[in-house]
């Protein structure tokens, strides 16, 4: 789907606090079609999945606990693990998609990629998308065990990771270092924004969490305990994560679009990449990248 040039929005380019949150939000409101298809294709089934598997898990502890038999503690054990390597597939999933969507709109002046196309790179990239989440939640849990301050430092650092993935050279070493660099003397400007992001989103998915906060609590209160039906709360896990992953998928676009335009913003700042494909497009010295 090819956007008309009027609504053309240039990624690479400076912008400020407020421009970078409006502009993410643009972008959202422009593309949404093509943005929540792959979302919906591809990481909503595993995290249905995952819900299942959990549900499933809360079940058996439930009736082992009504029961005193543990015959169905080790399948339970064993899908409470499958359905957290699920949950894990989603997350990875849900950044890749945004972010190759990004890449791809970066890359192709505007074209925002099918479904199809978008699922294959966010699939082809995911290891290393995983690779970078490991690294960085490794070396910001060491600093937060030794050292509080520094590990939300490097936390607030490393949400700049992933763009810096799928915008830079696609290397993983690049991703981890290269935070470095970008946040020097705009690490308050990174964390304001993905505070207000985040109490946002909080706010918003408040909103929509209450009535299915209440569905599942009657159901509770209404006898399924764990010890009196946990078949019924089992279910009414997996129903509450089910609409939980629901609510997810379509606000965490709002977090994941604006700090990728924020790092596309300090990339520009630095090092004026897009500055020089405009200036070459104008001169007819290069085409743009």
């Amino acid at each position: 789907m090819s956007n008309e040039a009027s609504n053309y929005i240039e990624l690479r380019k400076v912008r400020d606090f407020s421009e970078v949150i409006g502009t993410g939000f643009q972008f959202i409101r422009q593309n949404w079609k093509a943005l929540y298809r792959p979302l919906l294709f591809y990481y909503l089934p595993p995290y249905v999945a995952a819900s299942f598997f959990l549900g499933r898990f809360l079940r058996n502890v439930g009736l082992t606990t009504a029961t005193g038999s543990s015959a169905g503690l080790v399948s339970g054990m064993g899908s409470m693990l499958f359905g957290y390597l699920l949950l894990v597939l989603a997350s990875v999933l849900m950044y890749a998609i945004v972010y190759e969507f990004m890449a791809f709109y970066l890359m192709n002046h505007g074209l925002a990629p099918g479904a199809g196309e978008v699922g294959r790179r966010a699939l082809r990239r995911s290891p290393s998308y995983l690779a970078v989440i490991i690294v960085a939640g490794i070396i910001t849990s060491v600093g937060l065990v030794l050292f509080i301050l520094p590990g939300i430092w490097l936390a607030v650092l490393f949400s700049l990771a992933l763009p810096v993935l799928a915008f830079g050279s696609g290397d993983i070493g690049d991703g981890i270092s290269r935070p470095f660099k970008l946040v020097r003397g705009q690490w308050w400007v990174t964390f304001g924004l993905i505070v207000v992001l985040a109490m946002l989103i909080t706010f918003i998915s408040y909103i929509i969490y209450l009535p299915l906060m209440l569905l599942t609590g009657f159901g509770a209160m209404s006898g399924a305990t764990g010890m009196e039906d946990p078949e019924s709360l089992g279910w009414l896990m997996s129903l509450f994560m089910m609409g939980a992953g629901v609510v997810n998928m379509l606000l965490q676009p709002f977090l994941l679009v604006p700090i990728g335009f924020h790092a596309l913003s300090l990339m520009e700042a630095q090092e004026g990449q897009g500055l020089m494909e405009r200036v070459d497009a104008v001169t007819g010295t290069g085409q743009p990248q």
